[in-house]
């Protein structure tokens, strides 16, 4: 078991936490001629850690690259995660270990915030491509297929700001790290004293122009982007599914017209054919205008003179989307309160027979 010396000394690094600079100086001379044992014997044997040593140990890991070796350097650069996040080298290193370790989603991601942090890290550049080129290899697509409709610059920073101007800045994005058809990534918007929940904007969707029916063309319904709100204590750094099920409705919701051929707007209902997750009984969804945040949110002008339609999607139980199958949105809408703006997975269901009677 680590333990942490957190006390502050002259010298301090990110974080808070310290090292006896004698002893960095030892571990960087180690490492320039290649004796990473020396440097993982050292470090192991010590009883106190710090940010600092057990990065230099996963790196020692990484450059020595025996059996297992890759993976022990991501389990000691987890333990330091939350400091890691803001440096570039934190999420290099760890995404080396990934990419070593045939874990190639873990790395590309891990690469691409490298780049979002150190935009000029070439040796980030070149591993978050081979990372790419491994996805690809693995689910049997060829290079050449690789190819998404995307957003001009000129389209690409209009819709940022109109995402940060409707629904607030955005501090930190999933980025979408293969994208056969289109890039989307998510924007998220973190709670604050305004708006108390997070808000989750896709962005990239409105890159392909969808097959809207001739006679509804007036309204330039072409275009869409989605947004969700989760609560202000949904765990956006997990990858189980029972946070992570909102984020795959989106990027499964953004590439329906594409896969089908077909187009979303307001009031359609879209059905998963089974639940998100076994923590929830919902099982669909219904896009209706972005609520609690101006009018202005619901559409974005291009500089072609199309537009981009904003829509929320509100995931639905199976009898909720009988029912409006049966009626029309706004029918269901009005039996419906607020609650449903935010995804509650154990929210009450407003069609059991039971509410209706």
């Amino acid at each position: 078991m680590y333990s942490w010396k957190m006390e502050r000394l002259e010298n301090t690094i990110p974080g808070g936490i310290t090292m006896e600079e004698k002893l960095l100086e030892q571990l960087n001379i180690w490492h320039e001629t290649d004796e990473y044992q020396k440097i993982i014997d050292t470090i192991e044997d010590m009883e106190e850690h710090d940010y600092e040593t057990i990065c230099h140990l996963a790196r020692a890991y990484n450059n020595r690259g025996e059996a297992g070796d890759y993976d022990r350097a991501i389990q000691l650069l987890q333990m330091v995660s939350d400091i890691g996040q803001e440096d570039p080298l934190w999420h290099y290193r760890l995404g080396y270990a990934c990419y070593f370790d045939n874990r190639f989603n873990e790395a590309a991601a891990a690469f691409a915030r490298t780049l979002e942090l150190d935009p000029d890290d070439d040796d980030a550049q070149y591993f978050l491509n081979m990372s790419k080129e491994e996805i690809l290899r693995e689910e049997g697509m060829e290079q050449q297929e690789y190819n998404p409709e995307l957003y001009s610059e000129e389209e690409m920073e209009v819709i940022e700001n109109h995402i940060t101007q409707n629904f607030g800045d955005f501090d930190s994005v999933f980025h979408e790290i293969i994208s056969p058809d289109i890039h989307v990534d998510i924007c998220m918007i973190p709670p604050s004293e305004e708006r108390n929940y997070y808000v989750l904007v896709t962005m990239g969707m409105g890159a392909h122009w969808m097959k809207v029916p001739e006679e509804l063309a007036e309204y330039k319904l072409e275009r869409a982007e989605l947004a969700v709100c989760l609560p202000p204590d949904w765990n956006l750094q997990s990858d189980d599914e029972k946070w992570y099920w909102p984020i795959r409705m989106l990027k499964v919701l953004a590439r329906l017209p594409i896969s089908e051929d077909t187009w979303l707007g307001w009031g359609h209902t879209v059905d998963n054919g089974e639940s998100f997750d076994e923590s929830t009984q919902m099982c669909g969804c219904m896009l209706i205008n972005p609520a609690n945040f101006e009018e202005t949110a619901n559409i974005c002008s291009m500089p072609d003179g199309s537009e981009v339609n904003f829509y929320q999607a509100i995931p639905l139980y199976n009898e909720e989307m009988a029912y409006k199958m049966d009626n029309d949105a706004e029918t269901l809408l009005n039996i419906m309160d607020d609650t449903i703006l935010i995804i509650n997975p154990n929210r009450k269901n407003y069609c059991k027979k039971t509410l209706l009677n």
